[in-house]
């Protein structure tokens, strides 16, 4: 750290250790944001308009009341006090008043209105962003880190804009009006309050500047809480099993201590703010009465004038306060923003021609050509795949972990895309099709069951026109009816986290969901991976009857499975060692024989 010098990175650092990068992401965060504003920039100027509106009736009390002092102070020394004079400007100063608190309220409900569509918006143009990412941006995240992003995020945001934007309009017009009042009422007077503001005004820049990289760094450990809580709470059982509460306590303390400390070192900065602040003010008011004093005994102005200025330095002074109070939110948006923007300008899918050839009736011939493909660029796990798989047969994948086999499925499917090579479908390429297109074409049924929070018919007719009959065919099949029936309210009930499903249960709901799909090729990845043997027996019947006539996939680690499969498929290392039938490969004596005989050793 000691060695680090103020180019390291192409950064330039001041001697607060505030790099000018951070101060720039707060600009670019902000101007974002208020780009968002923008689609609501008629009620942004109607809101500008009434908070123009709001200060001048402020501004005008001042004057009113300088008048009343000096009707009073006037009718002191003749012995007599133009009390109407005095209770209609009270009046009027009253009038003011209370019309700038009006317009105040619906000012307020203009800009809570803008800050909720902003923070609403935000949210939607993640949740489409969503749907055009890769797969892999989401398979590198933290499901917690993206949770934290969508709801903690947007959130900050929508706060800061509804708490601090009406302070800002508020207080640049009461800021204009008050000094062109101040200036008209006695320049010298004014100077005095500027002079003093002034110093205000770069102390707080200084302050805004220091505290950035606190704010940053606790929405970051914000969404580490997210994401370590999101792991934790997912996986309680294993953690558990292994004991790791003291290591997910530790690891808990480490995270939630440096939320603590950032949270602790930006409010203490921030708060230099309010102080600050507050001791200019009480130097303003002091300087106004010395000066204007002075002025008074020289007979330069009047008592009213003093009162008026007095006056004026609280309305200054009011709008600076708030402003200078909700700079710790200003900051902790645009730490937000930085992680909103940052997932939203992640490289999305390439973009599809919406004028694609339409896919007709699908026979499910599918050809791989010298496929090749990397995760990570320069590291390549599949190496010029080939294969050929005629439709309506059953195809087996097989091979020791880490082979490629699931991978090939995701390329198949097009969840990645290919380095080099091709696969066809019926002769035609995946890459003239949309992804939609190629995805209709599969039904899958995936070793991670997914179910969402709805009814049992819903989450098994998923994005499917199927009748409810339909449903409980496809249950009956795989014998999972009985449990379903015993559940609250049977095919009503909503799957939530306190129903009580096995894994075996989740997982046959979800090949029933596959069985009722009518998609003309099947995936099946370890699909009857948590289910007991019997059940996988009753499960295989119904998925012969489901393979009919569809070309099928098929992932198992379980060999016993997939001896009736027309193709078998050996991967290991991202290649295909061997091709053929089971029993034409038992003959061999080979890779596959020896990963097949393996499994019944003792």
């Amino acid at each position: 750290m000691a060695g680090r010098t103020a180019l390291m990175s192409g950064r330039m650092k001041n001697p607060a250790g505030v790099t000018m990068e951070d101060s720039e992401s707060v600009v670019k965060s902000w101007v974002r944001i208020i780009g968002y504003m923008g689609r609501y920039k008629h009620i942004f100027i109607f809101a500008v308009t009434l908070a123009v509106f709001e200060s001048l009736f402020s501004v005008l009390v001042p004057n009113r009341l300088s008048d009343m002092t000096d009707i009073i102070e006037a009718g002191l020394t003749s012995g007599n006090i133009d009390l109407y004079a005095v209770s209609r400007l009270g009046i009027l100063a009253f009038g003011l008043y209370l019309a700038s608190t009006l317009v105040m309220f619906f000012r307020y409900r203009l800009t809570s209105s803008i800050a909720q569509r902003v923070g609403g918006n935000l949210r939607e143009d993640m949740a489409g962003k969503m749907n055009r990412l890769p797969l892999g941006y989401i398979d590198t995240q933290g499901k917690g880190d993206i949770m934290s992003r969508f709801a903690n995020d947007t959130d900050t945001v929508s706060i800061a804009i509804n708490n601090s934007m009406g302070v800002f309009i508020h207080g640049i017009a009461a800021f204009t009006l008050c000094i062109i009042m101040m200036f008209l009422t006695d320049v010298r007077l004014t100077l005095t309050v500027l002079v003093t503001s002034a110093m205000g005004i770069i102390m707080s820049v200084v302050v805004i500047k220091y505290t950035q990289k606190y704010y940053r760094k606790q929405q970051s450990n914000i969404g580490g809480m997210y994401r370590l809580v999101s792991e934790m709470y997912s996986s309680k059982q294993v953690v558990m099993a292994y004991c790791g509460e003291t290591s997910a306590r530790r690891k808990f303390d480490r995270i939630n201590s440096d939320l603590r400390e950032s949270c602790l070192k930006s409010e203490i900065t921030i708060g230099l703010l309010p102080a600050a602040m507050s001791f200019m003010n009480s130097m303003s008011y002091v300087l106004v009465c010395i000066v204007g004093a002075l002025m008074v005994l020289n007979g330069e102005i009047k008592i009213g004038v003093i009162v008026a200025f007095i006056v004026y330095v609280r309305l200054f002074s009011g709008p600076f306060d708030m402003i200078t109070s909700s700079i710790g939110r200003i900051q902790s948006a645009a730490a937000a923003a930085e992680r909103v923007f940052g997932f939203l300008d992640q490289e999305e899918i390439p973009s599809e021609d919406d004028d694609v050839e339409p896919v007709g009736d699908v026979r499910g011939r599918v050809e791989f050509r010298d496929v090749r493909f990397s995760y990570k660029p320069g590291k390549e796990i599949i190496h010029g795949f080939s294969a050929v798989v005629e439709p309506g047969q059953k195809v087996a994948i097989v091979g020791p972990t880490g082979a490629g086999k699931t991978t090939i499925v995701n390329l198949l499917m097009r969840f990645y895309e290919m380095d080099s090579g091709d696969i066809l479908i019926d002769g035609r390429s995946i890459r003239d099709m949309t992804r939609t297109q190629v995805h209709d074409l599969f039904c899958m049924v995936l070793q991670d069951t997914w179910l969402f929070d709805g009814t049992v018919t819903e989450n098994i007719a998923y994005c499917n026109d199927v009748s409810d009959e339909d449903v409980r065919n496809a249950c009956r099949a795989i014998g999972v009816e009985d449990h379903i029936l015993n559940l609250p309210d049977g095919y009503d009930t909503i799957l939530g986290e306190n129903i009580g499903l096995s894994a075996g249960q989740k997982q046959q709901i979800t090949i029933a969901r596959a069985m009722v799909d009518r998609s003309p090729m099947l995936i099946l990845d370890e699909a009857t991976s948590s289910v007991d043997t019997r059940t996988e027996k009753l499960i295989q019947d119904a998925l012969s009857g489901l393979m009919v006539g569809r070309t099928s996939f098929i992932i198992a680690h379980r060999l016993s499975t997939i001896r009736d499969s027309d193709l078998i498929l050996v991967m290991d290392k991202g290649d295909i060692v061997e091709q053929g039938t089971h029993d034409d490969l038992l003959s061999r004596d080979t890779f596959y024989a020896r990963l097949y005989n393996s499994q019944f050793d003792r």
